[in-house]
């Protein structure tokens, strides 16, 4: 169901490990009388940009160490300037990771982050989605309205009409059956109990109005929808009377300033990520590649907000803002110290990394990347070699028999010959046929 928690083996314990946060962080700002869905988003956000600023630090620390040793990689590029064989590349990628190795540079940590928000970004969605699932005081909210609804004669009918009506969104093959007589303690009865709040947490100021005129076969549901509308107005509301589960839409609303503001953020936030070049053929390539990726984050982020609930765009938005600070500060940290004692500070540290790497005989993921592509080199060569010798052998063979036809062909031939020259030809092995094979003979040598 849409509103019990993700249970999936990877994304169940990251949703449900965020929703802890996400809920602890609700529920502090409830305490202090601030009932607001939308701060607590901007929050948490926040606070998982600082969880994964460890991250971005070391990142941009080995970028602004690269270009800092930018001449000792250009020697090594200079030195296979031209050399396009694979034995020459296949040196310059290995000149160049130890060279990367020796100052402690590490091309995986930016890759490594952004693996680290993806997780984050799921499970957020996740929980925004169903904030009911992982916010008990904001199921609560709902509860009242959802057990009058199932206690409705019809009231599946009812609200299975109503969502096919309004088209809510991902909910109609959600839905699950039931009747005024289920149980909401049994497992079924669980599920449609859960189906139902979904839905209302689903509907905006306008669908609730709506919803509490439909069922007038139980008014009770309109008058505690009545009771209930001011407090989720309030979780819900964001500014100029931005609903938090709606999706902004290709409409023009206010809506939109969220899609907006995720995009300009996100460009803002590519712009000052540091990108330099190594030298390295093959690595250069994958970090143009990923420049180039980098420049349809910001269109991709304005598609997927426009199509996501307003509060995951609020979370968008302030991530983006927040990468854009931190990089911005970490840059004018680094660009105001003295590199010198920053490089040999890494050089001690990246040598006692090593000595431990070697004394426990663990390789790192660019020596068995290399390895892995001199292994297919050598393999290759392997079979060139072997298919080479062996057309060479087809070659010798099929010329040997056709020295044989040939000659077979000339004895015919000469057979041929001496059978016109006489009634008969001499009986195999007689003295006629040994004087006819010395004949052919010296006729041989001759020529």
């Amino acid at each position: 169901m849409i509103l019990t928690q993700n249970s999936g083996i990877i994304m169940g314990p990251v949703s449900r490990l965020l929703g802890l946060i996400f809920n602890a962080i609700y529920t502090l700002f409830n305490g202090m009388g601030v009932e607001s869905i939308a701060l607590s988003i901007v929050v948490f956000t926040v606070l998982i940009r600082l969880i994964l600023f460890p991250f971005t630090l070391k990142q941009t620390r080995s970028s602004k160490i690269q270009n800092y040793l930018r001449p000792e990689f250009n020697k090594i590029a200079k030195k296979y300037k031209g050399k396009k064989d694979q034995e020459s590349m296949l040196a310059q990628q290995k000149e160049t990771r130890e060279l990367q190795e020796k100052y402690g540079i590490k091309m995986t940590q930016g890759c490594l982050t952004s693996i680290l928000q993806f997780p984050v970004f799921i499970g957020l969605y996740n929980v925004i989605q169903n904030i009911p699932a992982y916010v008990p005081k904001v199921k609560a909210m709902y509860e009242p309205i959802a057990s009058e609804i199932m206690r409705t004669d019809k009231g599946y009918n009812i609200i299975t009409q109503f969502v096919e009506d309004n088209k809510i969104t991902r909910i109609a093959s959600k839905l699950t059956e039931f009747a005024s007589s289920t149980d909401a303690t049994s497992g079924d009865g669980l599920k449609s109990f859960n189906s139902v709040i979904d839905i209302l947490y689903r509907c905006n100021d306008d669908l609730l109005t709506k919803l509490s005129d439909t069922f007038t076969a139980n008014p009770e549901v309109g008058r505690l929808i009545g009771e209930s509308k001011n407090q989720i107005e309030a979780i819900n509301h964001f500014i100029f009377g931005i609903n938090l589960s709606e999706e902004p839409g290709f409409k023009l609303s206010p809506a939109l300033i969220i899609p907006i503001a995720a995009f300009i953020c996100q460009f803002l936030s590519m712009l000052v990520v540091p990108m330099n070049e190594t030298g390295d053929p093959q690595q250069d390539a994958q970090m143009k590649s990923m420049r180039r990726s980098m420049y349809f984050m910001p269109f991709m982020s304005l598609f997927i907000t426009i199509k996501a609930p307003a509060g995951l765009g609020i979370y968008w938005a302030v991530s983006a803002l927040m990468g854009f600070l931190i990089t911005v500060g970490i840059n004018f940290y680094y660009d105001h110290i003295d590199m010198d004692k920053l490089v040999e500070k890494q050089m001690a540290k990246a040598a006692k990394d090593i000595e431990k790497r070697k004394a426990s005989g663990k390789k790192t993921f660019m020596e068995r990347m290399s390895e892995s592509m001199m292994g297919q080199t050598e393999e290759q060569e392997t079979k060139e070699t072997n298919k080479s010798m062996n057309k060479f052998g087809n070659m010798n063979l099929k010329n040997f028999e056709s020295e044989v036809d040939t000659t077979e062909e000339a004895d015919s031939i000469d057979d041929s010959s001496d059978n016109n020259s006489s009634a008969s030809a001499p009986k195999k092995g007689s003295l006629a046929d040994k004087a006819n094979a010395v004949k052919r003979f010296n006729d041989t040598g001759v020529k």
